[in-house]
């Protein structure tokens, strides 16, 4: 099992960086199939956090054989909320993508803050 833990700015770039950096260390976790997913997780978890969360922020990845779970932390106690949202919506489907592809996402709250994981497991 691999443990890495990594702070991120409040920056849209933090997004991109944490997808690539999650990638890179997980790599031998996940098929090509499982990496695309956690790519897209990533992305969707990391910019909740910036665009709805408070410094600090912080990315941890656990990986082993056929599964990695993220977490990524922040300082607003405010929770993500799945919602159902209009066809012609710009935004707001991130934690529907998170509850349609993860196999296991909770948030909850954490000190002044929240906490926010999935994961993504192949196989049996």
């Amino acid at each position: 099992m691999s443990y890495a833990h990594r702070d991120l700015p409040r920056r849209l770039s933090a997004v991109g960086m944490a997808r690539h950096w999650a990638t890179e260390h997980c790599a031998d976790a996940l098929s090509e199939q499982g990496q695309a997913v956690l790519e897209l997780l990533t992305s969707e978890v990391v910019a909740n956090a910036v665009l709805h969360g408070r410094e600090p922020l912080t990315l941890t990845v656990q990986c082993e054989p056929g599964e990695v779970t993220v977490e990524v932390t922040d300082a607003s106690p405010d929770l993500p909320v799945l919602k159902q949202v209009a066809a012609e919506a710009t935004g707001g489907r991130g934690v529907a993508l998170v509850d349609a592809l993860a196999q296991r996402w909770g948030a909850e709250r954490r000190g002044q803050g929240k906490r926010t994981w999935f994961t993504v497991q192949e196989g049996p």
